[in-house]
């Protein structure tokens, strides 16, 4: 199998350094891997290609993937994921009728309770299902399955929203172009993504030199939680979207403040994002290297 970029297919690229496991994927890891970033289009990916079977991945993104969320992230999610489907309201052509919603990577489903309680209709696709049981109603339809192995109606969708999801995948063009596919005339996508380049990622290489860990990456974690295989900085994201064919309606860099709050003070996550990344949080914001992307998109015609 040819080891290239999985967007521009370029084969030059540089090392980045040597991937983090866990005690999961320790089990599936039988090779060594690498984190690079492709010279050409600057994507961060894993090299060579990573070759999970379908039982392997459901295995990584068990239910215990969406525990020890503090009531301070949950009444912060819903409050993020509430201004992301109004602004999308006002971008979609034909948000006067009845939308037609998809949610891609469904996680809890809490994407697919928001649109079915703006009365769309709402259906959703993911390789495992670990939907809370109030998001389980007759009316929305679930589909678990990869994407690209599914025979969803094309140029269907009025809102298709993929929030921490195309880090998660291998081909993220093929992904992306299937998501394309299913978007309706005057419809719009919404993409979420890391910023691999943020400040906080350039304090943790800092740190890892310090603590004799040079070699271990600060990019992308396919071996850890969150299990990102691909990671974007803004030149790669951008070009992307280019390639894929689809105009951005609205970018932006930002940060979710206080983040040490997402985390239970008992645990090791709240401790280091309070003294690592709470302190370059608003540095990071001013100089542009926040920690997350987001985009709403549309079709270019």
């Amino acid at each position: 199998m040819k080891d290239c970029c999985p967007i521009c297919n370029s084969t030059e690229k540089k090392e980045i350094g040597f991937p983090k496991t866990n005690l999961i994927s320790k089990k599936f890891v039988d090779k060594e891997f690498k984190i690079v970033q492709c010279n050409n289009c600057q994507l961060y990916y894993v090299s060579p290609k990573i070759e999970l079977n379908g039982s392997q991945w459901g295995e990584l993104y068990n239910s215990e993937y969406f525990s020890n969320q503090s009531s301070w992230l949950v009444k912060k999610r819903k409050k993020e994921l509430t201004d992301r489907f109004d602004k999308a309201s006002r971008l979609i052509e034909n948000a006067s009728q009845k939308l037609k919603y998809l949610d891609v990577g469904v996680g809890e489903g809490k994407g697919l309770l928001e649109a079915h309680r703006r009365g769309w209709g709402s259906t959703g696709i993911d390789i495992v299902d670990n939907r809370l049981q109030e998001a389980k109603l007759s009316d929305i339809k679930f589909v678990q399955s990869d994407l690209l192995e599914s025979e969803l109606p094309e140029n269907y969708f009025d809102f298709i929203y993929a929030d921490s999801v195309i880090e998660h995948v291998l081909n993220p063009f093929e992904y992306l172009s299937k998501i394309k596919k299913l978007l309706s005339k005057g419809g719009v996508i919404y993409i979420g993504v890391p910023n691999e380049d943020c400040l906080f990622n350039s304090i943790r290489k800092f740190i890892f030199s310090l603590t004799g860990k040079k070699n271990e990456s600060e990019k992308i974690k396919p071996f850890d939680s969150p299990y990102h295989v691909i990671g974007f900085n803004d030149f790669s994201l951008k070009y992307f979207f280019e390639k894929v064919g689809l105009k951005v309606l609205i970018q932006r860099n930002f940060g979710r403040k206080f983040d040490f709050l997402s985390y239970p003070p008992t645990s090791k996550s709240f401790w280091i994002n309070l003294f690592f990344l709470f302190p370059v949080e608003y540095p990071g914001q001013l100089i542009k290297r926040d920690v997350y992307f987001e985009a709403f998109l549309s079709k270019k015609n």
